[in-house]
């Protein structure tokens, strides 16, 4: 596993910046950290990864980070 850091990713649940691990060969990926852009700068959202409410959030973030990473 492969550390990696993107700090301006665009999904469709908002601008993230996301921190983890991938890797290259499966492009499996396990964030770490999640923060979302807000109004008043970056908001910490890795409460996400814990809830099954967020779990469509974590999809479109996973799918949009292995579109950047690969």
């Amino acid at each position: 596993m492969e550390v990696f850091s993107i700090p301006r990713l665009d999904t469709e649940v908002g601008l993230i910046r996301a921190e983890g691990q991938w890797d290259p060969v499966t492009a499996d990926i396990q964030l770490t950290e999640l923060a979302l852009m807000g109004t008043d700068g970056w908001m910490d959202v890795t409460f996400w990864m814990t809830e099954q409410e967020h779990e469509a959030r974590i999809a479109a973030v996973i799918a949009a980070a292995k579109l950047y990473l690969v």
